[in-house]
């Protein structure tokens, strides 16, 4: 968090992939293929970016409600 506050990109970018290993550690451990989880978050970003393509702003609590929006 502290990386966001002072804008410290490359730290940001190192904690992110830490915490990316960590949860892939925690998928395994709950037998969760990960290629699901990654299908998922691509799937939310396909639906924001059509979604978009027709000016519609996504938004959770909005007009379009999904639980696929980011």
């Amino acid at each position: 968090m502290l990386d966001v506050m002072i804008n410290d990109r490359p730290a940001l970018v190192r904690d992110s992939a830490a915490f990316i290993v960590l949860l892939e550690r925690i998928w395994k451990a709950r037998d969760i293929d990960a290629a699901l989880v990654w299908e998922e978050i691509d799937e939310r970003i396909r639906l924001a970016d059509e979604l978009r393509a027709n000016g519609i702003r996504p938004y959770k609590g909005g007009r379009f409600r999904s639980t696929k929006l980011p």
